[in-house]
């Protein structure tokens, strides 16, 4: 009798009890341990999921290689439960098999690009010096370095593809990023399912918000995805949520926003993000001098791990030049929390009582505002601000790339109105300004001069205190 244990294995998770995986029946096999097991995809287990939270919450030692396993877990998921309406309004749609598989790749290595500290990595180095972001290089390492294992794949947990079936790396590439892609046409089924991966609902975020409040020891409120992806179909929009999904729509969206509030946007984490904007592109400069997509290989070794143990070289080496040595000294103070600067004002404006002009203030721009309004002695001290934005609902849920469709089973049609009327009960974009300063003789003068540069134009009574 054939029993399935030797060809589907348990990986045990802290929120799903346990995800299905393939492995190969013998040697000459492609299967997803074999490509779970791929240089590529174990380097994230030496990346942090939070990239300057684990600092502050002890036990966030989470990796962006456990999210990706979590997140190929729903992706698979939605596959599953989407499939039918999928190939109903997608005549050109192939096996259930190749669609599940399609979905969990995109799901596995959606993150395969990310660096150390991950979207800070993007913001501070990958963007500005080589116009690339994460998802770029995730892209490219689909299609180039693991797309022969990609094209393997023969099956997934719920069965074997159809003769002549395989999975496409393009296809997985696109479902990560679908603009801008130079990746050509795709199928209609694969763009009716971009939703699951990418926009203000997906496998990513349902994942993460949950991982993160979890390894965090944060408590939410419920987040019921099992029930998310129940009242979900395809239609022509897409990724279509029934009527009966709006209220763990609206208490997803309500958890993203808390963990934005409450982790993501740390006051701790963010003044250690401020003290590694001083040195980490010259860090970076030093030990990954090419793009990546020029040097895969150093890109491929570089990691959290192994950039603490390089800098941990530079300090102990007495060859070491002084750029080198004053840069390991620098993250010698952020690994043991010798962080630069202390918070001494915040405030936190919904995007309806900004000022007019206010929804485009920079860090810079509120900086000079601050600097305008202090006394003229005090001009030249040293402090910085920090601008956070979060939406934790879209600006207009109807069209754009978080597209939020909701069906009414009254009417048979996508109606606006049901999800406008839910999200009322969610609350609009905030911006969150913050003062830092490296000690607190001037804390009142600075608070003070924040506060002016927020409420000179604007009802001072509109102003949110978190």
């Amino acid at each position: 009798m054939a029993l399935p244990y030797d060809e589907i294995h348990l990986i045990a998770d802290p929120l799903y009890g346990y995800l299905r995986i393939t492995v190969p029946r013998d040697e000459n096999e492609v299967a997803e341990a074999t490509v779970i097991d791929d240089p590529w995809v174990q380097r994230l287990k030496r990346i942090h999921q939070l990239q300057s939270s684990w600092w502050v919450f002890p036990t966030a030692e989470h990796s962006r290689f456990a999210h990706s396993l979590g997140t190929m877990h729903l992706a698979g998921e939605f596959a599953e439960h989407l499939y039918d309406t999928l190939a109903a309004e997608a005549p050109d749609t192939p096996s259930r098999p190749l669609v599940e598989e399609t979905l969990r790749m995109a799901g596995l290595l959606h993150d395969v690009g990310h660096g150390p500290f991950s979207h800070f990595f993007d913001d501070q180095y990958l963007h500005p010096r080589f116009g690339l972001d994460h998802e770029r290089i995730s892209q490219h390492l689909i299609v180039n370095e693991l797309g022969e294992l990609l094209r393997g794949l023969t099956r997934s947990p719920h069965g074997g593809f159809a003769p002549g079936e395989h999975v496409d790396p393009v296809h997985v590439a696109w479902l990560i990023r679908a603009h801008d892609t130079g990746l050509g046409p795709v199928p209609r089924w694969v763009s009716l399912l971009h939703s699951v991966l990418s926009g203000a609902v997906t496998a990513d975020n349902m994942d993460y918000v949950r991982r993160d409040a979890y390894m965090c020891g944060v408590s939410l409120s419920a987040v019921d995805v099992p029930r998310l992806i129940y009242y979900s179909f395809c239609s022509a929009d897409g990724l279509t949520f029934h009527k009966r999904a709006l209220n763990a729509l609206r208490a997803f969206l309500n958890a993203r926003f808390y963990m934005y509030e409450n982790v993501y946007f740390h006051r701790i984490g963010h003044a250690i993000d401020l003290h590694m904007r001083e040195f980490f592109a010259d860090t970076m400069a030093v030990v990954l001098p090419k793009s990546p997509l020029d040097d895969l290989r150093a890109y491929r070794h570089l990691s959290e791990w192994s950039l603490f143990t390089e800098v941990e070289r530079w300090l102990d080496d007495p060859g070491s030049s002084p750029r080198r040595r004053r840069l390991a000294e620098e993250w010698q103070r952020i690994i043991h929390r010798d962080v630069k600067y202390r918070m001494i004002y915040e405030q936190s404006i919904e995007r309806v009582a900004l000022p007019p002009g206010a929804s485009e203030w920079s860090s810079r721009q509120f900086h000079e505002r601050i600097v305008e309004r202090l006394p003229g002695a005090l001009r030249g001290i040293e402090f910085v601000c920090d601008v956070a934005s979060q939406d934790p609902r879209p600006l207009n849920p109807m069209v754009g790339p978080k597209r939020i469709p909701v069906y009414d089973p009254a009417s048979g049609q996508v109606e606006e109105e049901l999800l406008t009327g839910i999200l009322a009960f969610v609350p609009a974009k905030a911006h969150l300004y913050r003062v830092f300063a490296t000690t607190h003789e001037y804390d009142r003068e600075l608070s003070e001069a924040a506060r002016r540069a927020l409420t000179d134009d604007v009802d001072e009574a509109s102003l949110t205190n978190l």
